[in-house]
């Protein structure tokens, strides 16, 4: 079974896993620092979390590569670009790192608690279950933890 952002053991443990970040860690691939990484996870999860979906449809390359990205590849892919709204190269300061690190773990700790529906259109992978959010939002955590070695 996929590890799921919305089971309370992955939540703890992607929880767990955050606290060995410090503000000078440095990445293994990109160039965010701790802080920008944190800051631009905080805005996905809340944004999952918080908007619905918009309508569009999904296409078959975008159910064609949830499947690949949820189910069969191990990890996310390294260096993806991001959406415009979600990249915070150069727009966070690098004093928030502790008002940063305290939002992750409050926002990933709700996931679990959340009792309605995930309905947010992915720019990738189309209308996807509240499931397949949990799976996305654990690999992307995932993804950014390992970026910097934790």
């Amino acid at each position: 079974m996929k590890k799921n952002i919305l089971d309370t053991e992955s939540a703890n443990a992607i929880c767990q896993r955050v606290l060995r970040l410090t503000p000078g860690s440095k990445p293994i691939w990109g160039n965010m620092t701790a802080t920008e990484m944190l800051a631009h996870c905080n805005s996905c999860n809340i944004q999952v979390l918080r908007e619905g979906n918009s309508g569009r449809i999904t296409s078959t390359k975008q159910y064609l590569l949830r499947i690949l990205a949820l189910y069969i590849a191990p990890n996310f892919k390294k260096n993806l670009s991001t959406e415009k709204r979600h990249d915070m190269k150069g727009k966070i300061d690098e004093s928030l790192f502790g008002l940063e690190l305290q939002r992750f773990s409050d926002t990933i700790r709700q996931f679990p608690m959340n009792s309605k529906r995930l309905t947010l259109h992915h720019p990738a992978f189309g209308n996807i279950s509240t499931n397949q959010w949990g799976i996305a939002v654990y690999k992307h955590m995932d993804h950014h933890l390992r970026q910097f070695g934790v």
